[in-house]
This record gives C-alpha cells, structure tokens and sequence, in this order.
C-alpha cells in the first residue's frame, strides 16, 4: 500500500490506522526530546498553570487558520 491508496481512505480509516501504528511502538518513553521541545512544553505548561494561556473552540481556531493561510 502506498501512500496515495492511503490519502484515498476516509479520514476517520486513517486516523484509526495512525493510533494503532502509534500504539503499536513499545518504547515511547525512548522517545526523545531535544532541549528546546522540552522548553516549549515547560512554556506551554506554565502559561496553563499560571493562567495566561489563550484558548479558542474549533470554529475560531479554523476562523484564525483560514485567516493565517489568506495571509501567507
């Protein structure tokens, strides 16, 4: 199977297929994570806990990213 029989597949058919080729990896903790990955998810994580995070629902997230792309 290539990659465009896969672009084919429905999108909930690819989603399940990338979860199960995710759980099929044993070793996710060996997984590793440069220095600055980390710093971005401790940023991330602090914004949360403090507060100062932004969030936005679906529809305005795809308001935004639309807006973003007509940008470009």
């Amino acid at each position: 199977m290539d990659i465009k029989e896969i672009k084919k597949m429905p999108v909930a058919t690819r989603i399940l297929i990338a979860q199960d080729i995710w759980d099929s990896i044993e070793d996710k903790d060996g997984i590793e994570l440069t220095d600055e990955i980390k710093a971005e998810l401790d940023s991330r994580i602090e914004r949360h806990e403090s507060g100062e995070a932004t969030y936005y629902s679906l529809e305005e997230s795809r308001k935004r990213n639309a807006k973003f792309r007509n940008d470009l």
